[in-house]
């Protein structure tokens, strides 16, 4: 069986070809276009993205012309409007636009966000399209005016683009903030908050129901008149999903492919996949639903990973003198791992979990006059996985499990001795088990069944306990400055 997977990505629109098990055949991509300002806008035009995945599926259709089926892997907390016609009021603002932070600052400040995060599950933070919507109702007022106008994320406006219908599954609207988790119906109590109506809203769907696209669509494209969509789910949630692609046949093997899961790239994330509804009680994670109900995950986001070691290459001579970013790494292992500063608290972007804080900004501890530039170097890497630290210890104490592994995936982990070096740092074994694109991989789940892949060879590195000791006691302090840092971004603006 042969199938498509849409990726809805923020900046990129991925079209992949996927066979079963789980096999991915061929992918074509196309670049979104961000347009932001230093307001925080971080928006993208949703008619650019449906004709651009409109143009990768005609492609592939001229290769692939029997394929009759599509579902969705797509980015969370994006939101636009549109009129009841389709025509786009706003923008799409995606999870990086940042003018609702004062908005979150006050709700969480107020204590109510407290109570609106135990509703949704969905952290109180600018990304967050409910705090957006709060946003909305004062910078752009008449949009609330017209109870006929819509809102919805950017998978919805696809699927209506192509289908006329004006739907959304559950695991995207458990991440727009206005979901009773719980109740598995949009919250009349924050629809009400803000301004709404449930149905300027889509209508709540299974993610694998199926849809057929318009006809004349199909005859634009080439694509068989048998042509359905699936909704499928969001990117973090199908990216977890995907362990249960892998065969197991024994209870030993099966523990081998642990359901808690580190993802590294320019971004980063925390996740552990759960039967259980597990909400945080400080409203420090998220808990997103994963399908209709059978599996959530729970965890953190990083704003600060791999963008900021991309920062330390630029920026600390590396380049400039001529070295690959894999040298800087390797020098940045060579020098000697100690268990005082100096620190790096690597906020280049704020950051959301643990603080869901936008207003945190990145910074130094325990510069001497005698501290080298290497040093502070190997400081900002360390950083970078020490505040990762912090989301998973957080992750383990909230779900109360104690798991043998932490499974990682992204391309920094593939060199052994840098994965060795993380290792100590995060104070937990690490399992390689796949480069594989695993939000592709999760979507095939939904279509094809759990269990149909052999399981991989599975690589665990464990702690080395010298410098696994060295980094519990770097840990310690860098937490602490941390959650100083935290208190006084706030008191700033104050001042």
């Amino acid at each position: 069986m042969q199938y498509y997977v849409a990726d809805l990505g923020t900046t990129n629109l991925k079209l992949a070809v996927v066979q079963t098990p789980y096999t991915i055949i061929e992918t074509i991509e196309a670049r979104n276009i961000i347009d932001q300002d230093e307001t925080g806008k971080h928006e993208s035009n949703p008619e650019r993205v449906v004709q651009q995945l409109k143009d990768l599926l005609g492609q592939m259709a001229v290769k692939y012309p029997d394929i009759d089926r599509l579902i969705f892997s797509t980015q969370m907390h994006a939101l636009l409007a549109t009129n009841p016609d389709g025509e786009v009021l706003m923008q799409t603002m995606t999870w990086a636009d940042l003018r609702a932070k004062q908005v979150a600052k006050a709700m969480r400040e107020n204590g109510r966000g407290d109570k609106y995060f135990q509703i949704s599950g969905t952290p109180i933070h600018s990304m967050n399209p409910f705090v957006k919507l709060a946003y909305l109702n004062d910078a752009k007022p008449a949009l609330f005016a017209d109870t006929k106008v819509q809102f919805m994320d950017i998978k919805a406006y696809i699927i209506r683009s192509l289908t006329g219908e004006f739907i959304i599954d559950y695991p995207t609207a458990s991440s727009m903030g206005l979901l009773d988790i719980d109740g598995k119906k949009w919250s009349r109590d924050l629809l009400d908050l803000v301004k709404l109506t449930e149905n300027q809203l889509p209508s709540l769907q299974a993610p694998t129901a199926s849809y057929p696209v318009k006809a004349d669509i199909l005859a634009e494209l080439g694509l068989p008149t048998s042509f359905q969509l699936l909704l499928g789910s969001t990117d973090g949630a199908l990216a977890n999903l995907a362990n249960l692609a892998y065969a197991v046949e024994n209870q030993a093997n099966d523990q081998l492919v642990s359901p808690f899961v580190f993802s590294f790239g320019t971004s980063g994330a925390i996740r552990y996949l759960t039967e259980d509804l597990v909400v945080s009680e400080r409203g420090a994670l998220f808990t997103y639903m994963v399908d209709e109900g059978q599996y959530y995950i729970v965890g953190g986001p990083l704003n600060n990973a791999g963008n900021v070691l991309d920062w330390l290459y630029q920026n600390f001579a590396f380049n400039e003198l001529g070295m690959s970013f894999s040298q800087m790494l390797d020098a940045l292992h060579g020098e000697a791992v100690t268990d005082h500063g100096p620190y790096f608290l690597p906020y280049l972007n704020g950051e959301r979990a643990p603080y869901w804080n936008a207003f945190l900004r990145a910074e130094f501890k325990e510069i001497a006059g005698n501290t080298s530039r290497m040093a502070m170097a190997k400081a900002v890497f360390e950083g970078v996985f020490l505040e990762a630290r912090q989301v998973i210890e957080l992750v383990l104490s909230t779900t109360d499990v104690a798991l043998p592994s932490i499974q990682v995936n992204g391309k920094i982990f593939t060199d052994s001795a840098i994965c060795q070096w993380i290792a100590n740092i995060l104070g937990v074994p690490l399992q390689y088990v796949s480069s594989e694109d695993a939000s592709v991989v999760g979507a095939g789940i939904m279509i094809e069944g759990p269990g149909l892949k052999p399981l991989p060879e599975v690589k665990i590195v464990m702690p080395e306990t010298d410098q696994a000791a060295l980094y519990d006691t770097k840990f310690q302090a860098f937490k602490a400055y941390a959650d100083q840092a935290d208190i006084q971004s706030y008191a700033k603006l104050f001042l």
